[in-house]
């Protein structure tokens, strides 16, 4: 698992009604974003495109819930749950993750 470095532990807050999106192929590798997660992230479109998804991956999030997400995915199954993700500053910020796939 890569571990993104270095963590500051500052939570970035989020307004409620704030709508962020990324797509990936099947591989996780970022296919899209929208400026929301862009401006969240910290980090610029073209840092974001094609890049695995792990650049955002929290290293406090255990390995075994992105296990279950991509287990439950890959059956064909949507995913929700509350995740940790780290921004390029190495803040934090919260989101309540609503994986879907698309076939």
């Amino acid at each position: 698992m890569k571990v993104n470095q270095p963590v500051t532990g500052v939570e970035i807050p989020l307004q409620e009604d704030t709508i962020i999106v990324s797509t990936t192929d099947l591989k996780g590798m970022i296919t899209s974003a929208n400026g929301a997660f862009i401006e969240i992230s910290g980090f610029s479109e073209a840092e974001l495109l094609g890049r695995n998804h792990n650049i955002v991956r929290h290293p406090d999030v255990p390995a075994a819930a992105f296990q279950d997400l991509w287990d439950t995915i890959k059956r064909g199954h949507p995913w929700t749950g509350i995740v940790k993700n780290r921004a390029k500053s190495g803040d934090h910020y919260w989101v309540k993750a609503n994986v879907t796939p698309i076939y």
